[in-house]
């Protein structure tokens, strides 16, 4: 596997890198509207990998893995990670008359979708918090699913639950359907909001195209898309931390002469380097259908890990102005914490990688 780019990947990645700064606006929103119509419209990220008779591009999950390392490096305010996720759940599960119908407002922007699932046991029968009840013809859902990424905006959630047979499916539920309830939380990670779902006999339509193996599989692809975002967050930070290093000074030299400051650095750029070519094997497994169960969670604890210690690192070099609310470091030190969580903690994903692995 050749752990490079292409020359279009490269450019498609600087061309996004330079409009995300130039729009972005973190602190002004935690929903910039107007941002991510113009990210669905003009550079289509949802579509990325999404095949072209649904309306996609045809690229493949390298590219939405580039897009999540940009748009955590700038943290933009924007529900990427919820509606990719929902896309990639009906791209796996949902048959075509689903597809059709469901993804065309996805990509472009007039729907948000939301996966209504964070946890590592989302297939487990047992961990189940929402039921599936068949009435005739019809399915309904009871239950709560929380904390759901950017589940206030969304119009569009997949949601899983237990069936009557035992088995956990994925089903869709529009926020508008009479049962559905959404509450908004408090968020650790100011930038990306979360809600409660809450469902009362709310009727919903089955993606049963797929099975328990291809349910694992959305989960593992959200697991790889999120390890990009933080290696792009965590390159911020060693970024910000360089930065200020050559411009502060003290004793009449920059901060970023002394040993241990060098020390500091080094380290992220180690740790940053190790991630970046974990994230480039996942998301190559991703897209070739190969070595993907190892990859996925190999690669969601080591960004983990890596995030959180360069947004730690990052405030310890900055000092007290790093403590700030007007600096930046602690919305990235936020959203390493919150999303080190999703999808099962760091000690979580490696005993799935034991277990994947027959260890």
């Amino acid at each position: 596997m050749d752990f490079r780019y292409s020359t279009e990947q490269d450019d498609f990645c600087a061309s996004l890198r330079g409009f995300l700064r130039e729009h972005t606006r973190i602190r002004e929103a935690t929903y910039d509207g107007r941002l991510w119509k113009r990210l669905c419209t003009e550079l289509e990220l949802p579509a990325l990998h999404t095949p072209l008779e649904y309306g996609g591009t045809g690229a493949t999950v390298v590219e939405t893995a580039i897009a999540f390392a940009e748009l955590g490096r700038t943290l933009t305010p924007v529900p990427f990670a919820a509606t990719t996720f929902a896309i990639e759940a009906i791209l796996r599960l949902g048959d075509d008359e689903q597809r059709k119908s469901l993804l065309p407002g996805l990509l472009s922007g007039d729907q948000i979708g939301a996966f209504a699932a964070g946890g590592h046991r989302v297939t487990d029968a047992s961990a189940a918090t929402v039921h599936a009840q068949r009435h005739g013809s019809r399915v309904v859902l009871t239950g709560e699913c929380t904390p759901v990424l950017h589940g206030g905006l969304a119009t569009v959630f997949v949601v899983p639950a237990l069936a009557d047979d035992g088995v956990v499916r994925l089903h869709v539920v529009s926020a508008d359907s009479p049962g559905v309830g959404v509450v908004g939380l408090p968020s650790f990670d100011i930038t990306r909001p979360v809600a409660t779902l809450r469902l009362a006999q709310a009727p919903a339509d089955t993606l049963s195209a797929g099975s328990t193996d291809d349910v694992e599989r959305v989960l593992d692809v959200a697991r790889v898309l999120l390890a990009a975002e933080m290696l792009g967050g965590a390159e911020a930070c060693l970024e910000l931390a360089v930065g200020y290093a050559r411009s502060r000074e003290q004793f009449d030299r920059p901060i970023g002469s002394f040993q241990a400051v060098k020390h500091a650095c080094a380290e992220m750029l180690i740790e940053i380097d190790a991630t970046r070519a974990a994230v480039m094997f996942a998301a190559m497994s991703a897209a070739l259908g190969n070595e993907l169960q190892v990859a996925a969670p190999l690669v969601k604890a080591q960004a983990a890990d890596t995030y959180v210690l360069c947004a730690g690192t990052a405030i310890q070099v900055h000092g007290g102005i790093a403590f700030t609310w007007e600096h930046d470091l602690h919305l990235y030190f936020r959203r390493a914490k919150s999303t080190e969580a999703l999808f099962g903690s760091s000690t979580r994903n490696r005993a799935l990688l034991a277990d994947r692995a027959g260890l």
